[in-house]
């Protein structure tokens, strides 16, 4: 029997292993970072202009010498939501404490974009449309290392 020369496919891309099961987004994944800010953009139409309201606002950030709060991310499929991170450190699972200060919480569905800056890959944001005023809010974060999710 002659063996039949196959096409090969180049499949690095699928040879990758998810970081978190898909499970785990419906419960969701919390994970800590800083908020750099946060700033209102108008629709942006090319990722040139993302990144551009991206380092505006660190740029701000950093000329108005302001500290990044330290904050606790929560993503699902439900949408991400942004607290003060606690002084605590006992509490390992994430429950909604009436205590905690929160400051974003966007559904999934406000979502515009998502990115992250190619020249420091801890900086990430994402673009969300505010419901009560129909802007887009472009808000920028720094975690602790290069966070893969």
């Amino acid at each position: 029997m002659p063996s039949t020369p196959y096409d090969l496919v180049q499949d690095d891309q699928d040879l990758r292993v998810p970081l978190h099961a898909e499970q785990a987004f419906f419960h969701g994944i919390t994970f800590q970072a800083k908020f750099v800010g946060w700033e209102e953009v108008p629709r942006p139409n090319t990722r040139a202009e993302i990144v551009q309201a991206m380092r505006r606002i660190r740029y701000e950030c950093k000329v108005q010498n302001l500290k990044k709060r330290k904050v606790t991310i929560h993503i699902s499929v439900n949408g991400v939501r942004v607290v003060l991170k606690k002084r605590r450190r006992k509490k390992k699972n994430w429950t909604n404490d009436p205590e905690e200060i929160e400051l974003l919480n966007h559904p999934i569905y406000r979502i515009f974009y998502v990115s992250h800056d190619s020249s420091d890959l801890k900086i990430f944001s994402y673009i969300a449309r505010d419901a009560s005023t129909d802007t887009f809010k472009c808000s920028v974060f720094k975690s602790h290392k290069k966070v893969r999710i």
